[in-house]
């Protein structure tokens, strides 16, 4: 594999394009190179995992260089001082066409996360349309909590399930070919913890269908 591209970088953290296919961290009963694997191994140094993005998402991630910036962004993420917008293409138009899901969230057999009605974790996702592109539709989604695949599970949960998502119910149509769950992590912006200085990377996605439209 080839290098992961380093979008920012200080003595404290780095925010890099995560690809497509890599895990971010190690997960039970999988095996092979992590992000955060590659990323030591490129700079010759310990990298340290603040958040995660899914295994098929790619975009804007965050790491830390050291166990300061490591706290201070966990902390970041804890209060939500990390703004976060993902570029997400549906397999149809959701209704309404801009809104906030706020749900409970709770893994349940096989790995499955779903909406529950009691217990869980708090979820909150808001999203809007920005333009229909064939039969699907790319949505800007804004996380105000990161539960493992909450975009995913609100947006299925809303009747329109991700692009290439078989997991949370996309099933797909005769022309079409996705070759990943089409969810990318556009936009991330905090103030740095260490420095204090304000972080701002945007990261356009690969693939024409997500792009967003010009004047977004």
């Amino acid at each position: 594999m080839t290098d992961v591209v380093v979008c920012h970088a200080d003595d404290h953290l780095l925010v890099v394009d995560k690809p497509a296919g890599v895990l971010t961290v190690p997960a039970p009963g999988r095996t092979g190179a992590t992000v955060i694997d590659l990323l030591g191994r490129q700079l010759g140094r310990r990298v340290q995992a603040v958040h995660r993005l899914d295994e098929q998402t790619t975009g804007a991630l965050v790491v830390a260089l050291d166990d300061q910036a490591r706290e201070g962004l966990e902390q970041l993420f804890r209060i939500h001082a990390v703004e976060r917008d993902y570029l997400a293409l549906t397999s149809s138009a959701p209704s309404p066409a801009a809104g906030r899901i706020e749900s409970n969230l709770a893994e349940g057999a096989g790995g499955m996360v779903q909406v529950v009605a009691r217990g869980g974790q708090r979820a909150v996702t808001h999203y809007e349309t920005l333009a229909r592109r064939g039969r699907c539709t790319l949505l800007r989604c804004r996380l105000e909590t990161g539960r493992r695949n909450q975009i995913r599970v609100h947006l299925a949960a809303l009747g329109c399930p991700l692009a290439g998502d078989r997991k949370y119910g996309y099933r797909q149509r005769n022309d079409e070919r996705f070759p990943r769950v089409m969810l990318h992590s556009w936009r991330l912006r905090f103030v740095h913890p260490i420095l204090g200085v304000p972080v701002a990377v945007e990261l356009a996605p690969r693939e024409p269908e997500l792009q967003p439209p010009q004047t977004q």
